[in-house]
């Protein structure tokens, strides 16, 4: 399993219960799949709580909730709620919880909502953008999307708002061998 980071630095702010948080997943030259994370969430030490997973082929980030991806459930798919324990610290991080796995083919690019249920996320900042990018030899992840009330035309827009946490991930076997001679 490997494992990127999000946002290194502590979370500085916090959202509501409905809130989500959008990034995107970009796979270099192998098919990633994700099946773990954690993240930041307003509940109260080891309490309980559910996320909920929505994935889109391309970006999930960017443009006003008018227009932007985030302001219509059309074209997201969700893989379903699952649930999550806060971390030992109130208003800090969750224990790694397992999603719904989110294939990521090789070079190409999905965008991923993470819907808090009950609780609100945490993330970082609260500034314009450019976004915040992790990324290793496999993966980038892109963070840097809040919204209220997801998916609906009046859901609140927010810039920059960066995942905390992180995204732990595996790596697609290679599926042929070419012959390059002797």
């Amino acid at each position: 399993t490997f494992v990127i980071q999000a946002n290194p630095g502590p979370t500085n702010n916090g959202g509501s219960a409905n809130w989500a948080e959008f990034f995107d997943l970009i796979a270099v030259s192998r098919n990633i799949s994700v099946t773990q994370m954690s993240t930041g969430s307003t509940a109260a030490a080891s309490a309980s709580f559910s996320v909920e997973v929505f994935t889109r082929q391309g970006t999930a980030l960017g443009g006003p909730v008018g227009s932007g991806s985030g302001s219509s459930s059309v074209g997201w798919t969700s893989l379903g709620i699952v649930p999550v324990t806060q971390g030992p610290t109130s208003n800090g991080i969750s224990l790694v919880f397992t999603i719904p796995t989110i294939l990521v083919p090789a070079f190409d690019t999905v965008g991923v909502a993470i819907k808090f249920i009950g609780v609100g996320p945490r993330y970082f900042g609260t500034g314009s953008p450019p976004y915040s990018t992790y990324a290793d030899t496999n993966l980038t992840l892109i963070t840097g999307d809040g919204r209220s009330a997801p998916f609906t035309p009046s859901g609140s827009w927010f810039a920059s708002r960066a995942l905390t946490g992180e995204i732990r991930y595996v790596i697609g076997p290679v599926t042929e061998i070419g012959n390059n001679g002797s």
